[in-house]
């Protein structure tokens, strides 16, 4: 005994529905996750075009007999909220966090302001050092600076500092 023509038309008319319900579904879920991409890719630029640190002045410590400084970076944030945590900070070409010590909250609002140390930096008369502060946007503060006088009798000088963001092309 076999399936009757109208039973297994039936079950064929049914698959055919599934299969198309199926691929509506999956399709539409594809067009949404490329679209909340889209939305998510724009906010990121959005973010990166309103960021920007600053640094609004800078502090040392060291005692005359120690061979070494503190450097403390009072920034300021001119732009969208920001936030520290997620920060990279490579200091003198190394991706190196370990000498680096940060102040303040999980977030930097627009208007905060933060300080950034660098710890045991060797006092050596125009020996140029680095700190890029990396932030979650992919932009960039980057400060350099150099000892100036000897080891006694000196302090530190920032040769400058830049904000900088990747170029899309």
């Amino acid at each position: 005994m076999g399936l009757s023509v109208p039973a297994a038309f039936a079950v064929i008319v049914t698959a055919a529905l599934v299969s198309f319900g199926l691929l509506y579904t999956s399709g539409e879920s594809a067009y949404s996750m490329i679209h909340e991409a889209g939305e998510d890719y724009n906010q990121m630029v959005l973010r990166a075009k309103t960021a920007e640190l600053a640094l609004s002045s800078y502090n040392y410590t060291t005692d005359g007999t120690v061979i070494v400084y503190d450097i403390t970076f009072n920034l300021t944030n001119e732009g969208a909220t920001l936030s520290p945590t997620r920060w990279a900070f490579i200091y003198d070409g190394r991706l190196d966090d370990s000498a680096v010590l940060i102040s303040g909250d999980e977030y930097l609002l627009p208007g905060g302001s933060m300080a950034v140390t660098v710890q045991n930096i060797p006092k050596v008369e125009l020996e140029v050092h680095s700190l890029v502060i990396s932030t979650e946007v992919g932009c960039a503060l980057k400060v350099k600076w150099e000892w100036v006088g000897n080891r006694t009798n000196g302090s530190p000088r920032v040769i400058g500092s830049a904000w900088y963001c990747p170029v899309e092309g």
